[in-house]
C-alpha cells in the first residue's frame, strides 16, 4: 500500500485467493475491455510464472493496458512500464479497486489519501503519473533505468514486505512486451505483392495496426514464366527472377492496384540473376542470395533498366537462409530450415549477425516486413501469421511478440514480397 513518506501496513497476501477475491471494482479503460484484451489474456496465461499466470482476464488486461499507455505517453522508457506493472500485481492483481479495503488505500497502486482525491486515485492515467512523479523524484537522472525493479517498486510504495516486488518483475516484463505493442503500435499499410501458382499476380493491403487484410485483387494477366525470386521496389515496380538457367530479371510495371490489378508486360532486363531470394530495403539496396552468397547492389532509379542497377558487391557467404526481408536500410532478417530467425546489419565489417530466435520459425516459407517491426509469416498451407518487434535493431528477440493471425488461409501464392518502409 502506497505511502508518499512512511512505511505501510503490510500488503495484501500474494496467494491464490487474492487474486481471485471479490472486491469492490472500477473500469481500467472507460470504453471497457476490447476483444484483444481478453485474447492477450489468454496469451498471457500460458507465459506468465508467478503470481498472475492463469488468472489474467481481459478486464486486468485492460488495466495493464493503461498503465502502459501513461507510461508511453510521458514518453519514459518501457521499463518505467514494468516497474509500475510489477507495482500491481503485488498490490491488486492488477485490478483497479474501488473499496477502502485497507485503510483508506484505493485504486491499481492502492495510493492512501495523502496521494490524492478517490477519483484520481481509481483514474488509471492519473494514478500511474502519480506512481511515476514519485520515482523520478525519489531515483533523479534516470538511476532508476539501472537500479533493480523490486528496489524502485519499494522506494515509492514503502511497503513492510519489500522483496514482493522483485518475484514478479519478470512477468511484469512480459505482459509490457505483450501488451505494449497495442499501445505503442505500427501504423500504416503493408502493401503485399504475390504471384499465384498460374502466374497471375496479386495484391493485398493489410491495416499494420490492427492485423486485418483489407484488400486483396488478382490481375488477369500472367508473367508468361515461371517466377523464382521477387523484390517490391515500390508501390508500382516489381523485381522477378525467372526459374531457368539463365536467370532472367524482368521489371514488372503496375499500372494501377486499386480496384482490380493490371501490368503492363515485364520488362527482360537482363541475365544472370540466378539468386534463390531477392529484397529491397527501401533506400536504393537490393540483396540477393544464390549459392549462399549474400550480394548488395544499387538501384539509382524507381524503374531502373540494367544499367540502372550496379554490378553487385558480395557481402558474405554462408547464406543458407529459406526466406530473405528486410527491416530498415541496410538490415536484413531472414529464417533457416532448422528454424532460426537472424538479423543482419550491413554495416561494412562487412556485416553483424544476431540470431534472435533458436527454433520454431521454419514453419515458415516466406518471410515479409513492411518496417516498423512488424514481421509477416506465412506458413504453406496459406496462413499468414503476424508477429511484432518491439525494437527491431536491438540486436534482441526477447520483445518480439505474436500477434495473432491475419488469415487461416486464402495465401496461395508461390511468392509474395512486400513494399519495404509503409509501416512505421
Amino acid at each position: 500500500m502506497a505511502s508518499p513518506a512512511t512505511a505501510e501496513p503490510a500488503p495484501r497476501p500474494t496467494t491464490a485467493s487474492e487474486v481471485t477475491a471479490a472486491y469492490q471494482l472500477a473500469a481500467c479503460d472507460p470504453n471497457g475491455a476490447t476483444s484483444a484484451d481478453a485474447a492477450l489474456a489468454t496469451q498471457l496465461n500460458g507465459t506468465l510464472r508467478a503470481k498472475m499466470r492463469g488468472y489474467m482476464s481481459a478486464y486486468r488486461v485492460s488495466c495493464a493496458r493503461m498503465v502502459i499507455k501513461a507510461v508511453h505517453d510521458r514518453g519514459l522508457d518501457p521499463r518505467a512500464a514494468v516497474i509500475a506493472i510489477a507495482t500491481t500485481i503485488v498490490e491488486t492483481s492488477i485490478q483497479n479497486i474501488s473499496e477502502e479495503v485497507d485503510h483508506d488505500s484505493l485504486g491499481l497502486f492502492q495510493q492512501r489519501a495523502s496521494w490524492g482525491t478517490a477519483a484520481q486515485r481509481l483514474n488509471p492515467t492519473w494514478a500511474t503519473n502519480a506512481f511515476l512523479d514519485k520515482m523520478l523524484r525519489v531515483y533523479p537522472n534516470n538511476s532508476w533505468k539501472t537500479a533493480p525493479i523490486g528496489q524502485v517498486c519499494q522506494a515509492v510504495q514503502v511497503s513492510a514486505y519489500p522483496d514482493r516486488y522483485q518475484e514478479q518483475a519478470a512477468d511484469a516484463q512480459i505482459i509490457v512486451n505483450t501488451v505494449l505493442p497495442y499501445v505503442s503500435g505500427p501504423k500504416g499499410t503493408a502493401s503485399i505483392y504475390g504471384v499465384l501458382p498460374d502466374g497471375r499476380l496479386t495484391y493485398s493491403t493489410i491495416d499494420a495496426a490492427t492485423g486485418q487484410r483489407t484488400k486483396t485483387v488478382v490481375s488477369t494477366a500472367t508473367l508468361g514464366f515461371t517466377p523464382k525470386a521477387m523484390a517490391t521496389l515500390n508501390f508500382n515496380t516489381i523485381l522477378i527472377t525467372d526459374d531457368s538457367p539463365d536467370g532472367k530479371l524482368y521489371r514488372i510495371d503496375v499500372i494501377t492496384n486499386k480496384d482490380s490489378l493490371a501490368f503492363n508486360p515485364p520488362v527482360h532486363l537482363g541475365g544472370g540473376w540466378t539468386h534463390d531470394l531477392l529484397t529491397y530495403d527501401g533506400n536504393t539496396h537490393l540483396f540477393g542470395i544464390a549459392g549462399g552468397v549474400l550480394r548488395r547492389y544499387i538501384v539509382n532509379t524507381a524503374k531502373p533498366a540494367i544499367t540502372n542497377i550496379s554490378a553487385g558487391s558480395i557481402v558474405g557467404t554462408g547464406f543458407t537462409l529459406k526466406t530473405l526481408t528486410s527491416t530498415a536500410s541496410n538490415w536484413l532478417l531472414g529464417t533457416t530450415a532448422t528454424g532460426l530467425l537472424i538479423s543482419y546489419r550491413i554495416d561494412g565489417t562487412p556485416y553483424t549477425r544476431h540470431q534472435l530466435r533458436d527454433s520454431t520459425w521454419q514453419v515458415f516459407d516466406h518471410l515479409l516486413s513492411p518496417g516498423g517491426g512488424v514481421y509477416y509469416g506465412h506458413r504453406p498451407e496459406g496462413s499468414l501469421h503476424r508477429y511484432l518487434d518491439a525494437n527491431p535493431h536491438d540486436d534482441n528477440g526477447d520483445d518480439i511478440t505474436g500477434q495473432g493471425t491475419v488469415d487461416t488461409g486464402g495465401w496461395t501464392q508461390t511468392l509474395l514480397s512486400t513494399q519495404p518502409a509503409t509501416v512505421d
